[in-house]
This record gives C-alpha cells, sequence and structure tokens, in this order.
C-alpha cells in the first residue's frame, strides 16, 4: 500500500513537471516559412507564458560575405580593399516588452551593439592569392558598415515595447524580412524582474525555399558548373534585351526629331 502510495506521488511530480514544461514552452507560428521569387516578407507570432518583462533575441546562424571598401581610384569609384567577414549572422532582431532602460545591463549592452551577433566576427582581407586576418581595430569599421547595410534591409533591429504581456502571456509579432537567410532561426526569450535576469527559453521557426528559387539554391550547391553557365545565359538574355529596349528608344527618338525637323521647316 505504501509502495503504490509513493508511486502515485511520483507519477503526479512528473506529471506537473510535463505540464509545467509544456506551459512554460515559446510557440512559433507558422513554423516553416516558404521563400519564393515572389517573396516580399512575412511574419511570425511568437506566445508563451510570462514570468515577467520579456525580450525576444531572433537570429540566425553566422554566414560567410564578402565586404569591399570603395574608394577613389584615378577619379573613379572602385574597390580598394577586397574582405570577406565570417561568423556574423545575418539576422538579429530584438523585441521588448519594456523600455531599454528597464533592460538589465547585459541584455541592454547586447541591443545597443549587437554585441553577441559580432563576437564570433573575423574579418579577413584579400590581396591576390593572399589573405589576412584584420586586427579588430581594423576590422570595426567593416563590422560597423555590415550591421548599417543590414539594418537598412531590416536585419537587423531593435523594436522596443513590441511584446504585448497579458494575462500571464505575451505575444509578438516577428518580422521576417526578405533577405533572411534560409534555414532555422533561433528564438531566445529572456525573462527578466528587477533588472535581472531570471529565466531563458529557446526555439526555432525555418525558412526554406521554394519551386524555382529551391532548384537554383540546390543546384548552386551541388553542381556548380551547370549552374553558372545558367547564371551566364541569364546575364547574356539580359544584356540582350537591354540591349533591344535601348535600340527600340534610339529609333523612336530618332523619328521624332525628324518629324519636328520637317514640320519647322513649313
Amino acid at each position: 500500500m505504501r509502495g503504490r502510495f509513493c508511486l502515485l506521488v511520483l507519477l503526479a511530480l512528473v506529471f506537473c513537471v510535463f505540464a509545467t514544461a509544456a506551459e512554460a514552452a515559446i510557440i512559433v507560428k507558422p513554423e516553416v516559412i516558404g521563400v519564393n521569387l515572389n517573396f516580399s516578407g512575412t511574419s511570425v507570432t511568437v506566445t508563451g507564458m510570462a514570468r515577467g518583462d520579456v525580450c525576444l533575441q531572433v537570429t540566425s546562424s553566422p554566414v560567410r560575405v564578402s565586404l569591399n571598401r570603395q574608394g577613389k581610384v584615378d577619379g573613379f569609384w572602385m574597390s580598394v580593399q577586397k574582405t570577406v567577414v565570417e561568423g556574423v549572422p545575418k539576422l538579429c532582431q530584438f523585441y521588448t516588452s519594456s523600455s531599454l532602460e528597464a533592460l538589465p545591463a547585459s541584455l541592454r549592452q547586447e541591443i545597443t551593439g549587437y554585441r553577441n551577433a559580432l563576437t564570433g566576427a573575423k574579418v579577413i582581407e584579400r590581396k591576390g592569392e593572399k589573405e589576412r586576418v584584420l586586427s579588430p581595430n581594423e576590422a570595426q569599421p567593416f563590422l560597423a558598415s555590415l550591421v548599417k547595410l543590414y539594418e537598412r534591409k531590416g536585419l537587423y533591429a531593435v523594436h522596443e515595447g513590441k511584446v504585448k504581456v497579458e494575462n500571464g502571456r505575451f505575444t509578438a509579432q516577428v518580422a521576417v524580412p526578405p533577405g533572411t537567410p534560409q534555414g532555422d532561426i533561433h528564438v531566445t526569450a529572456f525573462f527578466f524582474k528587477d533588472g535581472r535576469v531570471i529565466a531563458r527559453e529557446e526555439t526555432t521557426f525555418t525558412v526554406e525555399s521554394l519551386g524555382l528559387v529551391h532548384w537554383l539554391r540546390l543546384l548552386s550547391g551541388t553542381n556548380g558548373p551547370v549552374y553558372g553557365g545558367i547564371a551566364v545565359m541569364i546575364a547574356l538574355f539580359a544584356g540582350l534585351a537591354v540591349g533591344m529596349a535601348f535600340g527600340f528608344l534610339d529609333r523612336l527618338l530618332g523619328k521624332g526629331q525628324a518629324g519636328g525637323s520637317g514640320a519647322h521647316t513649313h
């Protein structure tokens, strides 16, 4: 009898633990975002149990991007320093339920400078076949330029007071702008009270390509020569189309000028 009672108590405790975990979990809907040629951005809804004020951090995995510094050479603007930036997420957004001043100091510093997002950054300078990793001081202007570029595109952003907390639960509309990298997007919820973080939870949602975008992406990774050939053909067709358009405009404007001249002589 005593053993049965202990078993029932144990089962009740396990049930409570799982129920609490299920209630505490943050949920993202929809869980999968499809990207096609007409993708102009969308949003997902993030909800969960609030344990105080809330700060959401939304980031993608680190990527590798080319970033060149422009300068004047003989009166022409061109690339004067070519670099590759590694270890920086292309998407880094924050959503808060309160003002930035109410955040714990660590979160406030992260938001104002995207500190964690840039922690693993490495800027590599390329000169011909040679590569050199820039020092932190040398790399800083390139990272600042990259952040500004991503901010203009909405990929890096701070949305103050955009998390709604009601009846012990929170809700936020998280933007998925054009240019969001494909793959898993990480969502971390920080809960804080009295100036300190008391809990955190994590989840993910997925951005994936559809249709032609998916086929081209797959082709670029599995058959580089064919993908390169298609890219060249597209460029040739685009150049031909532009040439035909300018030729048509030239003929049209030429006829207009001839007609105008004749009318004036009469």
